[in-house]
């Protein structure tokens, strides 16, 4: 047996190579994270927190008024629209940045919430690293499995603005780290891990409270297969249990008053979520957000997925789905070999499969509100791409006398490479990335940029090529938020311009991005007048972006 210290001179490169990515990786986001725009809903998640820490600071600090709340009009949290939204991401943001940093300015603060964003998101690959290490063994498989996760566009460019949808996927790589230690080694130690990082999922999107419910069932599943009910196992789940409710109860202020009965209206909420009754654009119509095809979130997915993920995404989960219902045709109480699962492997594999299977199926059970492409199922992004390198380890384990080794890690170069590719070529612009498949006629059947992230660049190229001593005025011909956008321009740059929203009367240009929350084909309100001329767009390969229109 080796002795620990050589265990540890074993591993001592490794730690080095992956501290290095790590500092690597902090500088990338660091020199990148104020080319990003700021997004439409970027302020109101913000706030949504600020009302939480101001109810907060009511409490704790009666006689003391911090600068964010001298800063806003901020309403009682019992009475504010959105005192559902889980905001412990929100709240330590602010106290880091706005409070112990004491930033101010509007667009430092939300530059500095973008790169913290992405050190989250930095951190939860490091983890995600282990947790492909944890299950396949494999240094080469966990590395390649991470370096899918950062490099994928679209999820690279949100890891930076996207406080919601990325912040909890980050926090969901950490909640699946933990379930799978608790469920191989069930000890208070990993138990209090577990329902620690438990608790911070769930106080984003309580959606994450399935997973102690699987964990739970898969216990059961246990204990049915041997016949046994495990005592010291079951004492485990029970401070598991206990100890997430206590976190999340310290960790959710909307809680604090009302546990039990405001915990219900949450989950109500959520389940059935419809505050957002817009149109939506898909395949080139427009859907009313409550009524989008049953296929929407899978086209969605398929088409700003890289090909060859999605494809080898598909062969993993037809791969573990397919070995599930055959063991559970095949169940048999008088043989071992006849159980659900056969080894532990398995057992974690399986568990992978129904994270990404139960959110799904309760999409469609509650019949709830899916919008804005798949950003609210971007928290299943991780397990997918640990059933790719699933398929790609069973493939290595069934063909070795092939020596298929080489051709399995020549892919995960050439995909690894293609979104290295696709980073650079797109910057800052990852969020539109659509695959080949799609992108020739993406402007023809999808939205593009939603949520308004490329309006700072344009305003900024615009002032910088057209200022001649006048302030420019510009008009808006969808719906997106040009102010807010303006608001993240050097001052020098904010005070030549002049938005004036839908109001086209003589003004110099009139911004467009396509994105409509009314079918303009029934409705004017953003209709261009036909003294306006097309004067320059903001292309990257074959999708538009936005445009100017000048008058003649």
């Amino acid at each position: 047996m080796k002795s620990k210290s050589q265990n540890k001179k074993k591993n001592l490169p490794n730690k080095i190579l992956i501290t290095f990515l790590t500092v690597v990786l902090i500088a990338i986001g660091f020199y990148l994270h104020n080319d990003y725009g700021i997004s439409i809903d970027e302020e109101s998640t913000r706030f949504h927190g600020i009302v939480s820490l101001n109810y907060i600071c009511e409490i704790f600090f009666p006689n003391q008024k911090f600068q964010f709340q001298v800063d806003n009009l901020i309403p009682k949290l019992h009475e504010y629209g959105y005192k559902a939204y889980g905001v412990f991401f929100e709240i330590l943001l602010i106290s880091i940045i706005e409070i112990f940093f004491e930033v101010k300015n509007f667009s430092e603060i939300f530059y500095a919430r973008h790169f913290a964003n992405h050190l989250l998101f930095i951190i939860s690959i490091i983890c995600f690293y282990f947790l492909c290490f944890n299950i396949f063994k494999n240094k080469l498989y966990s590395f390649f499995g991470s370096a899918i996760l950062y490099t994928s566009p679209r999820i690279f460019a949100e890891s930076f603005y996207n406080d919601k949808d990325l912040a909890f996927l980050s926090f969901f790589i950490f909640l699946i780290f933990f379930s799978i230690k608790f469920l191989k080694k069930p000890n208070y130690y990993n138990a209090f891990l577990l329902s620690f990082f438990a608790a911070m999922a769930i106080s984003l999107r309580i959606v994450a409270i399935y997973v102690g419910v699987l964990i739970l069932l898969f216990f059961l599943f246990d204990f049915l297969m041997k016949n046994k009910f495990d005592q010291r196992k079951i004492k485990m789940l029970l401070f598991f249990f206990i100890l997430k409710f206590i976190f999340l109860y310290l960790f959710w202020p909307f809680l604090w008053e009302n546990p039990i009965d405001n915990f219900i209206y949450a989950l109500k909420s959520f389940s059935q979520y419809r505050i957002w009754d817009h149109y939506v654009f898909y395949l080139g119509n427009f859907h009313k957000s409550f009524y989008l095809p049953w296929h929407y979130l899978f086209v969605s997915f398929f088409s700003t997925t890289p090909l060859l993920i999605s494809i080898f995404i598909a062969f993993g989960l037809a791969e573990v789905s397919l070995r599930f219902f055959k063991r559970l045709i095949g169940i048999d109480d008088r043989n071992s070999n006849k159980d659900i699962w056969r080894s532990e492997k398995e057992k974690i594999l399986l568990f992978v499969f129904f994270l990404i299977f139960c959110p799904i199926f309760s999409i469609f059970l509650l019949d709830s509100v899916i919008y804005s492409g798949w950003r609210h199922l971007f928290f299943l992004y991780p397990p997918l791409i640990l059933l790719l390198i699933y398929f790609f380890d069973t493939c290595a384990t069934k063909f070795r006398k092939r020596k298929i080794t080489v051709y399995i890690n020549s892919i995960l170069v050439i995909i690894f490479l293609s979104n290295i590719y696709n980073l650079i070529t797109l910057h800052p612009f990852q969020y539109i990335y659509f695959n080949s498949f799609f992108e020739k006629n993406a402007n023809k059947l999808f939205e593009i940029d939603y949520w308004g992230l490329s309006n700072k660049d344009a305003l900024k190229n615009i002032v910088i090529n057209n200022y001649k001593g006048e302030k420019i005025t510009i008009g808006v011909a969808s719906f997106t938020n040009l102010f807010l956008s303006e608001k993240m321009l050097p001052e020098k740059h904010r005070n030549k311009l002049i938005i004036t929203g839908q109001d086209f009367s003589n003004v110099d240009f009139i911004f467009n991005n396509n994105y409509f929350e009314i079918n303009p084909s029934f409705n004017d309100k953003y209709e261009i007048p036909k003294n306006y001329i097309k004067y320059q767009q903001n292309k990257k390969g074959n999708i538009l972006i936005n445009e100017f229109y000048i008058k003649k």
